[in-house]
């Protein structure tokens, strides 16, 4: 594992081109064969193998004129939950891996020769445009019809097993195609390499592929100085929506593409010309373009492209730090999802540096409710069956208090189901701008931010290690302390290769703020230890929770003996929620024990503030480590110096808790990125502006 200057950490291979050639030379239509086996590197180190198919995004008539330029899709054998995506060109191959309950891994060439290819993941992605990249797109209140505001709703989601295929127009302007070499091949490859993973995401999330068009070689430009777009400057502030209208109309044929969307090298925004507006007047208005004259990879593929090409499908912008009125601003801050502005808000709203490559509920149900309507797309009938989801009934709980969001029932018919929850509330006026960060005293907007899908089909609201840390309120989710209802949906993905489907459930969690907080109130010193066969007492404050509208009657208490990660152990079962209960301790010895009270009937919990031990005692030893080493900041943004210091341990040694003490002298301190490494490579910003 090695980091780069720009801030990507992974890992360094080589390839062996004329190998991989051979083997996909090999490789069928998925339409025609069984696929071929081919081996990938991971993060890990170790070589996975997936079963590949060859899944153009070109049109025939266009894959027969670019035979060097492929794009594949694959399954996992080891991993059934894991799809691959890659192209394939003279440049060398791009690849994406979409797998449940870890982040999304990418592959890009390193080396301008294409030998040596670095893995990395999502979280670790190169630093985006150094320029900032704005969305020109205006969203049209007129789209909140594509919203959704109703209740227990199963509706327009891609669960009809249609699979849908558009024909793209994809122009570049002369910059962007002398970038990538200055050949028309050399701007198709790298086109084929972005909506390779862009339809990657499409398929799983929608059910909707971008077919480029057979002549689409026709308004690919590699010379700025005889392409019919304005410069970057100009263009990428709007004047490339007409342009490109113009271009593909007069060298296309307005009837000849479904959505038209022109590839920029820099400049720093992006359009889409009309929301929803594929397959109708304005289709071939949109334009991305990057900050910072890169217009390639995973943050130009993911956060840009899939970004404004989600909006010419029907999707509105879905974070919260601006209220749009279009009823779908269901992010905290800057959000997270393809839909949202993660890392491009400003450090108090932006909720992480990159988007995660999923859409929103929201953006899923705008999206199909807006294709539904379309009659230009070829539809293909699905062989996988639409799963069935229930996200359960609705509930109240107390004020302060976590709770847990629990699927009841859910099947796909043998799929590799993945699940999001996430909350279903647009942000108003008083919820939005500096006020669109959580806090538990909110009594509009979002305060939950979503996830990316995991094959656990229940959520801790908020995250589960939050809670046992002794809080209520981190990373961009909180409880809520005032009386308010917090609505959720439910979705589940099937994640089938080449069409996926979704289906989708809601129901309300209802905040009462005469109840509450429900909490425990034993166990919370340090030094406890428990005996197997002894008699404790565990207790809590009820806090009204007995009375209505609640009527939790009885609790479970439950115990953990691996510091709260799974609470296995039963200590009394449908016992009343009394405020004190008796117990026999268990005979399960463990150095890592913690306590949590459930309600029965309800979502709601409390955990202990402190672990405990039982059956031996636990001493806690606190030791000082230092490197008194005076190391040199060197200037530049991608220059960095370290400094290491080595904590021994052992395999009777469980380090919990470490602090980091910096003695800094440097006239410009705030401008300074402190952040603390691991060995196994987990990174704490110390101090970040």
């Amino acid at each position: 594992m090695k980091t780069l200057h720009d801030g990507t950490t992974g890992i360094f291979f080589a390839l062996d081109q004329a190998a991989l050639k051979t083997v996909l030379a090999t490789v069928s239509d998925r339409s025609t064969g069984n696929g071929v086996i081919v081996a990938v590197p991971n993060l890990e180190g170790k070589t996975e193998h997936f079963r590949v198919f060859e899944y153009s995004n070109f049109s025939p008539e266009l894959q027969a004129q670019y035979p060097d330029i492929r794009a594949y899709a694959g399954t996992g054998i080891e991993d059934p939950s894991a799809n691959l995506r890659f192209s394939y060109s003279p440049k060398g191959i791009q690849s994406m891996i979409l797998r449940a309950n870890r982040e999304t891994e990418f592959i890009e060439p390193y080396t301008t020769n294409s030998n040596v290819y670095i893995a990395f993941k999502s979280s670790a992605k190169r630093q985006k445009g150094k320029l900032p990249f704005t969305c020109h797109t205006e969203d049209d209140g007129e789209v909140e019809r594509l919203g959704l505001n109703g209740h227990h709703h199963r509706d327009a989601m891609s669960d009809n097993m249609i699979f849908k295929t558009f024909r793209l127009a994809l122009s570049c302007t002369g910059e962007y195609g002398a970038y990538h070499g200055g050949t028309v091949a050399g701007a198709l490859a790298a086109m084929n390499a972005t909506m390779t993973r862009v339809n990657g995401v499409y398929e799983i999330d929608l059910a909707v592929r971008l077919e480029i068009i057979p002549n689409n070689a026709a308004v690919v430009y590699v010379n700025a100085a005889t392409d019919p777009y304005s410069g970057a400057g100009a263009g990428a502030n709007g004047a490339w929506s007409n342009e490109l209208q113009t271009t593909l109309n007069n060298v296309i044929g307005f009837n000849n593409y479904d959505i038209g969307h022109i590839f920029g090298a820099s400049g720093g925004g992006g359009a889409a010309g009309c929301i929803g507006c594929i397959c109708e007047n304005g289709k071939g208005r949109a334009y991305t373009s990057p900050g910072d004259g890169g217009p390639e990879g995973d943050s130009f593929d993911i956060d840009y492209v899939a970004h404004e090409m989600g909006h010419q499908l029907g999707a509105n912008h879905t974070y919260s730090v601006a209220n749009e009125g279009t009823g779908v601003n269901v992010e905290p801050g800057s959000g997270s999802t393809i839909m949202a502005y993660a890392g491009i808000t400003g450090p108090l709203t932006d909720v992480q540096l990159n988007s995660d490559d999923y859409f929103t509920y929201r953006s899923i149900q705008q999206i199909q409710s807006n294709l539904q309507n379309k009659a230009c797309a070829v539809n293909f009938t699905l062989t996988n069956s639409p799963m069935t989801i229930n996200a359960g009934p609705d509930y109240t709980i107390p004020r302060g208090t976590a709770f847990l969001l629990k699927a009841v029932g859910a099947a796909a018919n043998g799929a590799n189901v993945t699940y999001t929850w996430e909350q279903n509330d647009s942000a108003t006026n008083a919820s939005s701008g500096d006020n669109s960060i959580v806090t538990a005293n909110k009594a509009t907007g979002p305060t939950f931010r979503s996830v990316p899908p995991t094959t656990n089909p229940d959520r801790y609201m908020p995250a589960l290690n939050t809670v046992l840390n002794n809080s209520l309120t981190g990373n961009w989710e909180t409880v809520s302390n005032v009386a308010r209802n917090l609505n959720f949906t439910l979705t589940g993905r099937d994640n089938v290769a080449g069409g996926g489907q979704t289906k989708t459930d809601a129901m309300r969690v209802i905040v009462n703020a005469a109840t509450g907080p429900f909490t425990v109130t034993s166990q919370n010193t340090e030094g406890i230890t428990w005996m197997p066969g002894q008699t404790q007492t565990v207790t809590w404050n009820v806090a009204n929770t007995t009375a209505a509208p609640i009527n939790t009657a009885n609790v479970n208490i439950l115990m953990s003996i691996d510091n709260g990660q799974t609470f296995s152990i039963v200590l009394a079962a449908n016992t009343p929620n009394d405020g004190s209960e008796a117990i026999t301790v268990p005979a399960a010895v463990a150095p890592f024990c913690r306590i949590k009270v459930e309600a029965v009937g309800n979502i709601y919990y409390a955990v202990n503030q402190r672990v405990f031990s039982n059956g031996f005692q636990v001493t806690s030893t606190c030791a000082t480590y230092s490197n008194n080493n005076t190391v040199a900041i060197p200037d530049g943004a991608n220059s960095f110096s370290t400094s290491v210091i080595n904590v021994p341990g052992g395999s009777n040694v469980v380090i919990s808790d470490v602090n980091v003490g910096v003695n800094i002298s440097h006239p410009y301190v705030e401008d300074l990125i402190l952040i603390a490494v691991s060995p196994n490579n987990t990174q704490v910003a110390l101090w970040q502006n």
